[in-house]
């Protein structure tokens, strides 16, 4: 009587630690990355009450008699079925779309596997699940950046490295993302880009420059009128005669050139020692840098007056760096100064050439800069530097073009028997004898699941199944405590059977 006691209460400890489990799970419905448990019960053992015997010829075998003690759990089993995803929208959180766990190493440089992809960047750059343990990765070939694998594409979790970037970088870092095969991929915006201007722009200033440039030519006068009879060049050693009446005369001319920025000007030749003779006009050839004036009849009675030329100089490019707003700087030097020579010759029609005598005033010529405009053309920059600037940048600086850069590759390990590995708690696992030896490979390969960023794994516990264990159990425990009772009333029928 005693023996169905004892047995009542073997049945009630075992459904209570199966209700104990159920407990857990239907605690942990909401839990990422949680993984249900179930419970198997067992017999204890038997007491022999007689023996099998074997079949004669004139009688039949007997089996065994046994009388059973009770009951036991047998077995907590984790089921490690995939659950489904819950999408997060975070960058940083992943989900393991099949087999395999993440590696993290704690502060004491253990290494635990879980599936929980709750990640994020610590202050020191570091990549961290969410009890900061550091979760490990790949090295990187510096060219390549490709994870450094073994020939068979796996390697050992003590080869593995704590994923960690420059914490200066984090803050010019637009977006981190998590690729299907772990790698993580960074936008960076801190470095600046040149952008250069579409459309022709003018800045209107009087910049200061560290080189010279003197413009410098050759002007050649030409002297030609029509003749109505011939040319005869008679006269004294220093003068010239022209039949029309048309001369230079022995007397020292002088002329004073002075400069002008306007646009194609009349050009206006007068003479210190008389009045003006003629304004006539000319054009200047660009690519030979030669003035050709035509109608001067006389130059003897000339006055005091200008040649006025336009000057255009050979163009050149000055870059301007635009930063926070400073004033601009002029960046950039020019090697080599240009300069012109310049020769002014006069000649009659026949192409004889006649001297002037050119005097400065008294003094070194100058010219003076009106206005200056600066055209910011981004086509020219590389013929500014072929003109002799150096380090030169042209238009405005602001974000980088956002190329993503490889910066990590998160490891997956997988297990010959995940069911093995024992539980460590918030979400943890430690690799066990019986779990085998943990293989880091790239999600996705080796029959590991990939990567699914901005995503998390659900419990996996099925509240209907858990509902319907927990029925179970709970009549299974009653029937243990009625066990109990019946047998407590056996025993009060034998004692008053005395009285």
């Amino acid at each position: 009587m005693l023996g169905s006691m004892y047995s009542a209460v073997s049945g009630l400890s075992a459904h209570q630690t199966k209700m104990n489990v159920i407990g857990n799970n239907i605690a942990n419905v909401n839990t990422y990355g949680f993984k249900a448990s179930r419970v198997t019960f067992s017999d204890v053992f038997y007491q022999t009450m007689g023996s099998a015997s074997s079949p004669s010829t004139n009688k039949g075998g007997t089996n065994p008699t046994q009388l059973g003690y009770g009951a036991k759990v047998n077995s907590i089993d984790v089921i490690n079925t995939r659950a489904g995803s819950a999408t997060t929208d975070r960058a940083l959180d992943v989900y393991i779309n099949g087999d395999g766990y993440l590696p993290v190493k704690n502060s004491d440089g253990a290494i635990s596997y879980t599936r929980v992809g709750v990640l994020s960047f610590d202050v020191a750059g570091n990549l961290v699940d969410s009890n900061g343990n550091q979760v490990l990765g790949f090295k990187l070939d510096s060219n390549t950046k490709k994870a450094q694998l073994n020939s068979d594409g796996t390697a050992s979790p003590q080869n593995l490295i704590a994923i960690k970037v420059d914490p200066n970088d984090l803050d010019k870092y637009t977006g981190i993302a998590i690729g299907q095969n772990g790698e993580v991929t960074a936008i960076k915006e801190g470095d600046p880009t040149f952008i250069p201007s579409s459309n022709t722009g003018w800045i209107n200033g009087t910049p200061t420059v560290s080189s010279t440039s003197l413009y410098n030519g050759t002007l050649n006068m030409t002297i030609s009128r029509s003749f109505t009879s011939s040319s005869l060049y008679t006269g004294p050693k220093d003068a010239v005669f022209i039949s029309s009446n048309a001369a230079i005369n022995g007397a020292p001319d002088e002329i004073t050139v002075a400069y002008d920025s306007t646009s194609n000007p009349p050009y206006i030749l007068n003479y210190m020692n008389g009045a003006i003779v003629r304004t006539v006009t000319g054009t200047l050839d660009p690519a030979t840098n030669t003035v050709t004036f035509n109608g001067i009849d006389d130059l003897d009675g000339g006055t005091s007056g200008i040649v006025r030329i336009p000057i255009h100089p050979t163009d050149n490019t000055l870059g301007y760096n635009f930063v926070d707003g400073a004033p601009a700087e002029v960046i950039g030097t020019l090697d080599t100064p240009i300069s012109y020579d310049i020769e002014l010759i006069t000649t009659d029609k026949s192409g004889s050439n006649v001297t002037l005598n050119t005097k400065w005033n008294g003094s070194d010529p100058s010219i003076t800069l009106g206005d200056i405009s600066i055209e910011l053309d981004s086509s020219k920059f590389q013929e500014a530097l072929d003109s002799g600037f150096t380090n030169v940048t042209i238009g405005t600086v602001g974000p980088g073009p956002g190329k993503p850069e490889k910066i990590a590759n998160i490891a997956v390990v997988k297990f010959i028997n995940p069911d093995g590995l024992s539980q460590n708690g918030e979400g943890y696992y430690i690799e066990t004898t019986n779990s085998g030896q943990a293989v880091a490979t790239i999600p996705g390969s080796g029959g590991t699941g990939s990567f699914r960023a901005g995503a998390l794994e659900m419990s996996n516990v099925d509240l209907s199944r858990e509902f319907t264990e927990m029925i179970i159990t709970q009549r299974g425990f009653q029937a243990n405590t009625r066990m109990i009772t019946v047998s407590d009333e056996m025993l009060s029928e034998l004692v008053s059977m005395k009285r």
